[in-house]
C-alpha cells in the first residue's frame, strides 16, 4: 500500500508502526508540506490553498524527520498549475493545488538543511534516494534511479549545487504561475536533465 502526501505528524507514526510490523507499506511528502506551514494561510491568499492543506510547524519537522529516518519513502511534487482565474479569486472560490516540480528540488534541501542535514556527503546520498532511487523502485521503473553506468540510459540530472535563485512565476516553464515560493530565495538550481541521453533541460529552460 502507498500513500501519498502524507502531510500530519500523526500519520507519520502510522506508517513508522506499520512499517514496523514488516508490512509492505511506502508512503511520499510533497516539497511544500515540508517546507510552509498553515501560519500562512491566515492571509487568505488562495496561493496557499491547497489539498491536504497546510499543516502546523510541529507537523513540518515531524515530515522531515520521516524524510530523513525512511518512514516516508518519496518526494512527489503535487504539481497542479492553474489558470490565473481559478487561484486569484476568492479563497472559497479557489481551485486547490500549487505548482511544485520546477522548485521541488531546491525546496527540499532548503527543508532538510533547516532540519540540520547540512553536510553534503549526507544531504545528496539522501535527496539522490528519495527523490530518484526509491520512487523509482516503488514505480517499478527499472531503467530509472539508477547510478550512472557505462552503456546505461542516461537519465540524470546536472545540479548547481553553489547556485542561489530567487524564484520569479513569469520565469516558469509551466503555463501556471501559481507558485507558493514567489520571491523566496532557495539554494542549488537544476541547470540540466536528461532523459535516456536526449537533453530535457539546458541552461535551466526546456530544451
Amino acid at each position: 500500500m502507498h500513500f501519498c502526501h502524507v502531510s500530519t505528524a500523526g500519520s507519520v507514526e502510522l506508517v513508522r508502526w506499520a512499517k514496523s510490523k514488516g508490512w509492505n507499506v511506502t508512503a511520499e511528502v510533497t516539497p511544500h508540506h515540508l517546507f510552509l506551514t498553515d501560519d500562512l494561510v491566515a492571509s487568505y491568499d488562495p496561493v496557499f490553498k491547497v489539498n491536504p492543506p497546510l499543516r502546523t510547524a510541529d507537523d513540518v519537522e515531524a515530515l522531515r524527520a520521516g524524510l530523513v529516518d525512511g518512514t516516508i519513502d518519496a518526494v512527489a511534487t503535487d504539481h497542479a498549475p492553474h489558470a490565473l482565474e481559478d487561484k486569484e479569486t476568492e479563497w472559497a472560490a479557489a481551485a486547490f493545488g500549487m505548482t511544485g516540480l520546477e522548485t521541488a528540488l531546491a525546496v527540499v534541501i532548503a527543508a532538510l538543511t533547516e532540519h540540520g542535514v547540512d553536510d553534503p556527503a549526507a544531504l545528496w546520498p539522501l535527496i539522490a534516494d528519495r527523490m530518484s532511487a526509491r520512487p523509482a523502485a516503488i514505480g517499478r521503473l527499472s531503467h530509472q534511479g539508477q547510478p550512472l553506468a557505462a552503456g546505461a540510459p542516461a537519465n540524470l540530472v546536472l545540479v548547481d549545487a553553489a547556485a542561489a535563485w530567487t524564484v520569479d512565476p513569469a520565469q516558469s516553464a509551466s503555463r501556471g504561475r501559481n507558485t507558493p515560493f514567489a520571491g523566496r530565495t532557495l539554494p542549488a538550481r537544476v541547470t540540466a536533465t536528461f532523459l535516456r541521453g536526449r537533453p530535457t533541460v539546458l541552461d535551466g529552460k526546456p530544451a
